[in-house]
């Protein structure tokens, strides 16, 4: 499974460190970062366009099904290995509505609530030293996105993600701390024939996976121990 492929791949990276971690650092530390704020943008796309019947009967040409932006909420955790770089795990959850956009008048129908949840594994590095209070990050993860969606869509359900971005921890002192987070965060969705270019210019078809490109703004508590 692709999915599979890429967190192995993560995992691998992260714990190589760890064999001269105790070395670097005398005092890992963990972190858990509850935390809330919004996801934003979004749509899954389809082209060929779908045919989608609500549960009025009829039925519509769908090109593509937008995620409505709305809150969101999860949890960070974070180890730290050796002062600045912490492999950190991520589950976001954001509750939100499906709209259909109809391919041939135009339009947006809502069709259903659903809850998207982001899985990622990955790796933040502090930019400024342990003694600072104010610590500016960049974060990169993989990991899949789970489509809980209560049959409203079929055909999609966990779909591999990823997330880049940065922001800025304040640790008044060593056990709390705040958090601000901001990331970009696609999700692949469907799949269409497409064409790509080669080095001599030549077209050829080719698979295009298509994304759903959402960001993320959140605000969280930092606890140490």
């Amino acid at each position: 499974m692709r999915i599979c492929k890429y967190l192995f791949v993560v995992a691998v990276l992260i714990a190589m460190p760890s064999f001269n971690a105790s070395a670097q650092s005398s005092s890992p530390q963990f972190e858990i970062t509850p935390f809330g704020g919004t996801r934003f943008g979004g749509q899954i796309t389809y082209n060929p366009p779908a045919t989608y019947s609500p549960p009025s009967g009829s039925s519509e040409s769908v090109d593509y099904i937008g995620i409505k932006s709305s809150f969101d909420y999860g949890v960070y955790a974070d180890y730290q290995l050796w002062t600045g770089f912490e492999p950190e795990f991520m589950w976001n959850r954001q509750p939100t509505e499906l709209r259909a956009h109809n391919a041939d008048v135009g339009g947006l129908t809502d069709i259903g609530s659903a809850n998207l949840d982001m899985y990622q594994w990955g790796a933040l590095w502090e930019i400024r030293g342990e003694e600072s209070k104010l610590k500016p990050f960049v974060v990169f993860s993989l990991g899949f996105t789970h489509f809980g969606t209560d049959g409203v869509l079929t055909g999609i359900s966990n779909r591999f993600s990823y997330t880049v971005g940065g922001g800025v921890k304040y640790e008044p002192n060593s056990h709390v701390g705040l958090r601000l987070d901001v990331r970009y965060s696609p999700t692949h969705t469907t799949q269409q024939e497409g064409y790509g270019e080669d080095y001599f210019g030549d077209l050829y078809q080719t698979e295009i996976t298509n994304k759903a490109n959402q960001g993320q703004a959140n605000i969280g508590v930092i606890f140490k121990f």
